[in-house]
């Protein structure tokens, strides 16, 4: 009997008053079992086990075809498959047997979350590459932290790239952290794919946009008092982390270079007397003022920057770090970038950088007189406090109400 629309329907109403299975022949030992409510290609085949030529039932597709060419392209999936069914019986391989493996490795997946897999993999890599208790804890954390609470739930197989972008997304402004939990996911998921876990790893090779590269230019000084209270005030209440709330505010008190902030260490404060002695070593302080200002560029602390460093000291007795602002990064502290990004990213400032109170302090304490129009600083001073080589070209970025930011 050809497979045709009718003959099914013809099909399922005999099996309706008989009670049992109709059985109509396609062709190649590939039949259509209908029953009263479905219909189901079947493959009866015969395979060796244990010395015997044994009879199998293969179920292909259910049939849902209601049209001509619906049917048509039904029936030649069926085809396909036995085919690829009887490839496998020609090699020895039970296609039924194969058949129940793959659903349940589909179930196991379905059922294999991210934080499953995540524990069974640290435990084995960790061994097996022999990570010391830091990495660890680094690894373990970074995890935890950054990627449980926002994907560790989803089973494996239904990670996409959304999903990780929404993960690294909540990282954005941190360029290490970002870097870290990207290289993370990517190890965990590649090796869930080498693993049979998942067909592809999700995880971009790329950055998708976490570390935002600023174009150098020059802004003009901010030299409102009120504005710049504003933005104290909004270092003190946006959401950043406390490290990077203290460096910011260090600096503005203190208006030095962002490498002088991130790489400042404990070991050159003296809390007590209220004074900074920052060793003249590249890329913190001028070295070319050794001979005539001594080894050390020393900071008068005031009151609130005292107080501000004392408490950041207390909270920090846990941790074993001669850096101020500590970080896991390969240098130990926190980057330059981070402190950009106060202005950039969090407090979304077109006319202010990190570097800006340098120039926002130059100006205005070039133009403070007294009331009989007199400079209340010298110049030579101003310079100093900017560690600055008096007469450079620096001088003069700075006291227009211009600078460079770098």
């Amino acid at each position: 009997m050809a497979i045709t629309i009718e003959a099914i329907r013809e099909a399922k109403q005999q099996a309706k008053t008989l009670e049992k299975p109709i059985k109509l022949s396609v062709g190649d030992g590939i039949r259509l079992n209908i029953s009263k409510s479905s219909a189901v290609f079947q493959l009866r085949y015969r395979i060796k086990e244990a010395g015997k030529n044994k009879e199998r039932t293969l179920t292909l597709d259910k049939l849902t075809a209601r049209t001509d060419v619906t049917l048509t392209k039904a029936l030649n999936k069926a085809l396909d498959d036995a085919e690829t069914a009887k490839a496998l019986v020609k090699q020895g391989i039970d296609p039924t047997k194969e058949k129940h493996i793959a659903k349940n490795q589909s179930i196991e997946k379905q059922s294999l979350t991210l934080n499953d897999y995540f524990l069974l993999w640290v435990k084995r890599i960790s061994t097996a590459t022999q990570w010391s208790d830091k990495h660890y804890t680094d690894m373990s954390s970074k995890f935890k932290i950054h990627i449980s609470p926002v994907i560790g739930e989803l089973p494996l197989d239904r990670i996409s790239r959304q999903h990780i972008g929404n993960v690294l997304e909540n990282v954005a402004d941190k360029p290490a952290t970002y870097k870290k939990v990207r290289s993370l996911l990517n190890m965990i998921l590649e090796d869930a794919v080498i693993a049979n876990k998942i067909d592809v790893n999700p995880t971009p090779r790329k950055s998708i946009g976490a570390v935002t590269k600023y174009a150098a230019k020059k802004l003009p000084a901010v030299t409102s008092l009120p504005l710049l209270q504003n933005i104290i005030a909004g270092i003190n209440t946006i959401n950043i982390t406390p490290t990077i709330r203290v460096a910011a505010l260090l600096q503005a008190q203190t208006v030095l270079r962002s490498q002088t902030i991130i790489k400042a260490k404990w070991d050159e404060f003296d809390l007590t007397n209220q004074l900074w002695r920052i060793p003249r070593v590249k890329g913190r302080i001028k070295l070319s003022d050794a001979d005539k200002y001594g080894d050390h560029f020393n900071v008068p602390l005031s009151d609130e920057t005292t107080k501000l460093l004392m408490q950041w000291r207390d909270s920090l007795r846990w941790q074993q770090s001669d850096y101020l602002f500590p970080s896991n990064s390969k240098s130990g502290h926190i980057t330059v970038e981070a402190l950009t990004k106060v202005y950039k990213i969090r407090l979304k400032l077109d006319s202010h950088c990190a570097h800006g109170w340098r120039s926002s302090f130059s100006t205005l304490a070039h133009d403070a007189i007294d009331e009989h129009g007199k400079g209340l600083f010298r110049t030579d001073v101003i310079e100093r406090c900017l560690d600055h080589v008096v007469g450079n070209a620096v001088q003069y970025a700075l006291n227009g109400g211009q600078k460079e930011v770098y």
